[in-house]
């Protein structure tokens, strides 16, 4: 009886230890790719993400002040950069209901961690902490913002 409630709990403690994760997704959208690229690849700074959203068309480029925004040359894909503290690509809406999900995949690939759920959600990258976000209202914007 004691080895089969020691079986119980140890497959029960396995279960909740990946309990808020999924596996995960191929990264296919072009706009999670550029995310990847232009966010995640170059934080915690951020410092290359000019560099990198020119390869993905990126090249009208104006610093505001507060930030730098850029946009394609038919504006269906953006960024807004604050050089060590945000990173924003937005795009036209999508038909895919997958986006957050390959958000959350190119994030734990880049962390090395495991998927989350949902977002928001609070990650490590680059050794820093992170909040990433997926907001759908009026087109796809995905974020990256350190927390205050």
């Amino acid at each position: 009886m004691k080895k089969f409630a020691l079986l119980v709990s140890c497959s029960f403690l396995g279960a909740c230890a990946n309990f808020g994760s999924q596996p995960p997704v191929p990264i296919t959208s072009p706009v999670v790719q550029a995310f990847r690229d232009i966010c995640l690849q170059t934080a915690p700074s951020f410092a290359e993400a000019h560099r990198v959203a020119r390869q993905h068309g990126v090249t009208e480029m104006t610093d505001m002040g507060f930030a730098t925004v850029g946009f394609n040359a038919d504006k269906s894909l953006s960024i807004q950069v604050k050089v060590s503290h945000e990173c924003v690509v937005t795009s036209e809406a999508q038909e895919d209901d997958s986006l957050t999900r390959q958000l959350l995949s190119a994030a734990a690939i880049n962390a090395g961690t495991t998927v989350p759920r949902k977002v928001p959600v609070r990650m490590m990258i680059a050794g820093q902490p992170f909040i990433l976000m997926h907001d759908r209202e009026g087109g796809e914007a995905l974020v990256m913002l350190k927390p205050e």
